[in-house]
């Protein structure tokens, strides 16, 4: 494709993934994201046979920023304790409100690309993840009585409740710092070194 092609196209998913998340799929049209790039909705047609297509390619180009940037950090020469860490600077990024509310969105109006998105986190994200838990396991960084499912599922679902905008309105914490806080607690916990010799 020629770039001027490539660029139209991801202004077409770049709005569409902000539609919609915030007025959902159903509600969004092509005649909406067409006016709104000041093009003409043949022209959309033209890069995209449906709106199905342009949701399906919005949630793969994301899932592809994600694993790729997980993989990124597998590939590290670092111990794991600075792998998971930085596995949980990337959650803030991807995993925000905004995101949930497309998953949200596949799920109800897409169940086959929900099940396809389920099989890249389960085949390449909680794997890789439960990889480099055993590693840190097995070289001593990480206790052997934490089981890394139970780890991942817990840190995930907190920084996924913590992001939703309700709670961060309230609280003078920013999407990035979320993960980090909790990334905090969960490998040092909440007490002081006084507080563990009481």
């Amino acid at each position: 494709m020629v770039p001027g092609i490539d660029n139209l196209r991801q202004a077409i998913l770049e709005l569409s993934y902000a539609k919609f998340a915030r007025h959902g799929f159903k509600k969004v049209t092509i005649d909406e994201i067409a006016a709104e790039l000041g093009i003409s909705k043949k022209t959309v047609y033209k890069l995209f046979p449906s709106k199905e297509e342009i949701l399906r390619e919005v949630v793969l180009d994301k899932m592809n920023t994600l694993t790729g940037a997980f993989e990124r950090i597998q590939s590290l020469k670092e111990s794991s304790v600075n792998k998971i860490e930085a596995i949980s600077e990337i959650v803030g990024t991807h995993i925000n409100e905004q995101w949930q509310r497309i998953l949200i969105e596949v799920r109800l109006n897409a169940p086959a690309l929900f099940k396809e998105v389920d099989t890249i986190i389960q085949e390449r994200l909680a794997v890789g993840w439960q990889k480099i838990f055993a590693d840190g396991q097995k070289n001593g960084w990480v206790r052997k009585d934490i089981d890394a499912v139970v780890f991942t599922t817990a840190y995930v679902g907190v920084v996924r409740e913590l992001m939703k905008t309700d709670f961060l309105s309230k609280h003078a914490l920013s999407e990035s710092e979320v993960p980090k806080q909790v990334f905090r607690m969960f490998t040092e916990g909440i007490l002081t070194e006084k507080g563990r010799k009481r």
